[in-house]
């Protein structure tokens, strides 16, 4: 379920920047070249990922994200960059929301992404403002001085609904909550590690599943979110 929703946020990021992609029953993969953050395939659980990557792999940049977290890709002269778990919860999410709100404008747009970008080293926009028309994207930020201090992104799904791009100090539970109000009522699910797995773990979040993302060996930054 939430490899599904993944791949249906990889959609979403091509969609909106006009780029090719093909989706199947195997996951995602790129023909355009990614945004920062986005591997050049996803692959389903029980996809043949060898054969998938084999024709991209000496594309600049290339990466993959294993949604089963089961493959050993080092023959192919990958490295794994991250190990991480899929998440899911429960679609009743209570939480106080006050001082968040949604993102609907260009400039609110603009705002929220200054505020995601201090944890990030992209030198280009990574939210075009084709995003805030989609009827399965919605984002919030929690209301400061400057702008946002926190802020999260839901993409619905079929049967459930993902959360990504989280930031803020404690801004988990009220992000959970603003996430399944979006859902009406389907699961959440999403990804984390390290740190940000710890916390959403303590939260209520449950793991269900290993991934891992792999690169070439000269590539060294990290998925921001749900990339």
């Amino acid at each position: 379920m939430a490899a599904q929703n993944n791949a249906d946020w990889y959609a979403m990021m091509w969609d909106i920047r006009g780029l090719r992609y093909l989706r199947d029953a195997h996951g995602f993969r790129a023909i355009d070249p990614p945004p920062p953050y986005h591997s050049w395939v996803t692959a389903i659980q029980g996809a043949p990922i060898a054969q998938l990557i084999a024709p991209l792999l000496d594309r600049p940049g290339f990466g993959v994200k294993d949604a089963s977290g089961q493959f050993d890709l080092s023959d192919l002269a990958l490295r794994r960059l991250i190990s991480a778990s899929w998440l899911w919860h429960p679609p009743d999410a209570g939480a106080e929301t006050h001082g968040w709100e949604q993102i609907t404008t260009p400039a609110a747009l603009a705002r929220w992404e200054v505020a995601w970008r201090d944890s990030s080293p992209a030198d280009q926009r990574q939210f075009p403002d084709a995003i805030l028309a989609r009827e399965d994207v919605s984002l919030w930020g929690r209301k400061a001085p400057q702008g946002y201090d926190a802020g999260v992104i839901a993409n619905l799904s079929e049967d459930c609904v993902g959360l990504s791009n989280l930031f803020g100090t404690k801004a988990r539970p009220a992000a959970t909550a603003l996430c399944a109000g979006f859902g009406g009522g389907l699961p959440l699910v999403g990804y984390e590690w390290c740190d940000d797995l710890t916390t959403a773990l303590a939260s209520g979040w449950k793991s269900t599943g290993d991934l891992a993302v792999w690169v070439k060996p000269d590539e060294s930054c990290a998925p921001h979110g749900t990339g």
